[in-house]
């Protein structure tokens, strides 16, 4: 087995205006707070906080696009914004595998519940979350038809939105 990649499914336009609404916000917030008579410390202290933000969600931005799954013959790398891991693939459920239908209302209890970890936001779900009928997965979900579970020997599964499922599941059968 040769080394293959997945590419994740890049934002929809819901997840786009998302982020760009979320990082003209953390601007605005940010020129408010300039035009606002405060403490040159206040100032400092909040453009300490902001600054970073606005940087980090650009980032987030602009890779979340360029996610992908890579599978070798001995493991697979999740490689997306800020949470990039690996498993060998003896800690894979591959026969488990497969792709979730939350469109039609089956699969419920893999559907991401409370964010406990990451990035929530309409159209694009990272991070760490609380499932409806488990406790915790991995998710990286732009839109909700193409999600893959990759359920694990640890405990928890892995979410992803691929922009080609169907390519993963037959590459593991």
């Amino acid at each position: 087995m040769m080394t293959q990649s997945f590419v994740l499914t890049p934002l929809s336009s819901t997840g786009t205006l998302s982020f760009i609404a979320l990082i003209i916000g953390l601007i605005g917030m940010g020129i408010y707070v300039y035009l606002k008579a405060l403490p040159q410390t206040g100032k400092v202290v909040i453009a300490a906080v902001l600054l970073p933000m606005v940087i980090a969600f650009s980032w987030m931005f602009y890779k979340v696009n360029d996610a992908k799954l890579i599978v070798t013959k001995d493991s697979i790398s999740v490689d997306v914004p800020f949470y990039r891991f690996s498993l060998p693939i003896e800690e894979l459920d591959v026969a488990g595998i497969r792709q979730l239908n939350w469109t039609v209302g089956a699969d419920t209890a893999f559907k991401p519940d409370l964010r406990v970890n990451g990035v929530g936001m309409p159209g694009f779900q990272l991070g760490w979350f609380s499932l409806v009928g488990q406790s915790k997965a991995f998710v990286a979900v732009t839109e909700v038809d193409h999600v893959v579970l990759i359920p694990t020997a640890k405990g928890y599964p892995i979410l992803l939105s691929l922009e080609q499922p169907e390519a993963l599941l037959s590459h593991f059968k």
